[in-house]
């Protein structure tokens, strides 16, 4: 692939070192969601946008690889290859060119000109087209083969089958072919036939020849999507004396030669008949493309923007009091989950309105930011219920009211399945009547995408290629977010290119075995490999892992980076972890890496808090007295305060003691000036006493973490007795 990073520097504008190390990493088996997440030579860079719209193209390339075989065989076997032509096939990105090089290789049989060809009319066709004879007319150089074949009875059934040779010369001649989509891309138009001339969508283009060069990108997509469902023929067309002067000068080289009229006129035909076929089809399609990139673009850039905003997004509660002798009250989060669901008793039109206190718990226990109340003709009595119960509260949630959904809006079958058990047919339809509201991008992929559209490009390009870009964008979230080691086998991982299944449920079966204590335990499991390591390393979360950067998003290849950290600053690894506000007291003379860690390492340490905060799935064996390194700075609790010092919990097989002289680098006159029990501590192990089962620790040169010094009981009485005599 790195024959193609020159094409790739130019078309995303990148350096070529750049260039190169994407082609080397695509085939390397890297992934997108790990080069834009920690490989520090492209995430700082270049987005996952980009990076997918590289390897898309390189996975062009390689499915190119098979044309590109085909062609170089058959020139082999014609005995027409040369090192020029190999090369220029191998290194071509464009697929009309290697269906231009093949044609002339592999002729349809049953086409007219084939069929000329079996009737030995070639040589008479390629001595017309050298353009040579002046002297003779084309009825005398035709005579000679009338007879040859049962069907050339007189001259101009000669000529007509040269002429159809010709023809088929002309539109299989590569220069042409790329000559005439060139000529068509930059002065065609478009000419658009609505099915229904009355549709509004088409009255600007109805009766006019509309330039391409006029036409953006998304008007583009529009008229395709029209042709994809038989709405409109959109026809492309050039002005014809423009098209057969520019043919005619390619090929006219003598116009005083025999045949000159004849040539003339099979360049008018072989445009018509062969030629703006293949020109208009090729020709849409890179239209096409182009559009659909230039869409892509911007669905992945605005669909991630909506999945952020989604996920920080409060929850709905819709209420629906149109049925004559209850109100329907349903949860659901901001991503589109069903929460719960509850009714109320509808009261007489003459009674008092009074929630009950089940309606009451349920709006305390979801707490919901926006109500929805379907605008029927019992709104108005749902407004005043909910007026009711926020009655006494200052913070009182944004209530609208929203349109019911149609019945053909309402139907969806992914709810009848997913939730046909859990909600009656009212109970669905409130559900739907949520999800149009709130129109989860993350549960579009579930629902259908005809169900809502989330973006107004949504049907603006194929649902394949629609899907593709919402697949990424939430495995890439996903997989920002950490996944536990025992849930892989049913999450984004498994949309890491390179993994395979197998090897997930190796992994998941080492973990239940307890043979995972850390990321790089699974480089043992049974079938792993560096890539794949590689790749997901950084993604799954050991949950009941003794280091916390085992518990966390961050990848393997930055543990060093945390301990040259932790070091220089004087803390645990724990506290760079639980609170990494600190790693911004990193100095370092390499601004790369600074950057790093801000763009990169401290959200994945955000990210990783959900994690962190969730209790170990497995009981951490403790220390040994051995294990136990002297010097080292660890995280511990205060398990006990005394008068000479402080007991911390470090994990070990016995708390460490902190003696009153080491609990900072100032005096301390009681233990209780500097710490709590319970307070987490950072800690530097100065002994450790195997025999005499003692851990020495100190709180002393701690830098960052220096511990604060309170004032003692006795010095607060005896300032308070200074200012008392003033």
């Amino acid at each position: 692939m790195i024959e193609f990073s020159k094409q790739i520097s130019e078309k995303w504008n990148i350096p070529a070192e750049a260039a190169e190390a994407v082609c080397n990493a695509y085939e390397k088996g890297d992934s997108p969601y790990y080069l834009a997440e920690y490989n520090s030579e492209f995430s700082m860079d270049m987005s996952i946008s980009m990076l997918w719209e590289i390897f898309d193209f390189l996975q062009e390339m390689d499915e190119l690889g098979s044309k590109k075989k085909r062609a170089i065989n058959a020139y082999m076997k014609a005995d027409l290859i040369s090192p020029e032509l190999e090369r220029r096939i191998n290194f071509t990105t464009n697929p009309f060119e290697l269906d231009d090089l093949l044609i002339p290789m592999r002729p349809n049989p049953r086409s007219r000109g084939q069929i000329a060809v079996n009737k030995g009319l070639k040589p008479l066709a390629e001595r017309l087209m050298a353009q040579e004879d002046e002297s003779v007319v084309l009825e005398e150089l035709a005579e000679p083969y009338v007879g040859k074949d049962p069907s050339l009875k007189s001259v101009d059934d000669v000529i007509q089958g040269v002429k159809d040779v010709l023809a088929e010369m002309v539109a299989y001649d590569e220069t042409v072919r790329a000559m005439a989509r060139e000529f068509a891309s930059e002065d065609g138009f478009f000419e658009v036939t609505p099915k229904n001339k009355k549709d509004a969508a088409f009255a600007s283009y109805v009766g006019r020849s509309v330039s391409i060069n006029e036409l953006s990108m998304e008007e583009l997509l529009r008229l395709f999507m029209a042709e994809d469902r038989k709405l409109a023929r959109v026809k492309l067309g050039v002005q014809l004396f423009r098209i057969g002067e520019l043919l005619r000068h390619h090929f006219i080289t003598n116009p005083d030669a025999a045949g000159f009229d004849l040539i003339c006129a099979t360049i008018d035909e072989s445009w018509l008949r062969l030629l703006q076929p293949i020109v208009e089809r090729d020709v849409k399609i890179k239209l096409r493309e182009q559009a659909e990139q230039w869409a892509s673009k911007r669905l992945m850039s605005d669909l991630e923007k909506l999945c952020i905003d989604e996920a920080s997004a409060g929850t709905l509660l819709i209420v629906d009091a149109g049925l004559p002798k209850q109100i329907n009250f349903i949860t659901v989060s901001s991503t589109g989950e069903l929460l719960g669901t509850t009714t109320e008793r509808k009261v007489t039109p003459d009674a008092t309105i009074v929630p009950g206190e089940r309606l009451k718990q349920f709006f305390g226990r979801y707490r919901p930011e926006r109500i929805a109340i379907v605008d029927n003709d019992g709104a108005s009595v749902a407004e005043e219920l909910i007026k009711r119960i926020f009655a006494d509260v200052e913070d009182v949630p944004g209530i609208f009211r929203s349109k019911p959904a149609t019945a053909a809006n309402a139907s969806c079958d992914w709810i009848g399945r997913e939730l046909g058990t859990l909600l009656d047919d009212v109970m669905k339809r409130l559900y739907a009547d949520a999800l149009l509201i709130l129109k989860p991008v993350s549960l579009l992929p579930k629902v259908g995408l005809d169900f809502y559209s989330v973006h107004p490009f949504q049907q603006l390009v194929t649902q394949e290629r629609f899907q593709r870009i919402l697949g990424r964008i939430r495995t890439a979230a996903s997989l920002r977010s950490g996944i536990p080691v025992k849930d892989i086998l049913d999450s984004a991982i498994r949309e890491i290119p390179s993994v395979s299944a197998k090897q997930l449920q190796a992994i998941v079966a080492a973990d239940k075995e307890g043979q995972l204590t850390t990321k790089n335990d699974m480089l043992k499991v049974a079938g792993m490999t560096e890539v794949v390591f590689r790749n997901i390393a950084g993604f799954i979360v050991i949950s009941g892992a003794d280091s916390p950067l085992d518990r966390t998003v961050i990848h393997p290849d930055f543990y060093d980076w945390f301990f040259e950290i932790a070091e220089q600053l004087n803390v645990s690894i724990e506290t760079l972890v639980t609170e990494p506000e600190y790693l911004r007291s990193f100095q370092s003379d390499d601004f790369h890496k600074k950057v790093i860690i801000e763009k990169k390492i401290i959200p994945q340490l955000n990210a990783s808090r959900r994690h962190l905060m969730q209790p170990a799935g497995k009981v951490r064996r403790k220390l040994k007295l051995n294990e136990v390194e002297e010097g080292t700075i660890i995280s511990g609790r205060v398990t006990n305060i005394t008068p000479f010092g402080v007991f911390v919990n470090i994990h070990a097989v016995c708390d460490g003691l902190i003696h009153i002289s080491q609990l900072a680098d100032e005096y301390v006159e009681s233990p209780d000036q500097v710490v709590s029990v319970n307070d987490r501590v950072d800690v530097r192990v100065l002994k450790v006493d195997i025999k005499k089962r003692r851990i020495s620790l100190s709180m002393r040169n701690l830098g960052t973490m220096a511990p604060k010094v309170r004032p003692s009981r006795g010095q607060l009485d005896n300032l308070a007795e200074h200012f008392k005599n003033r």
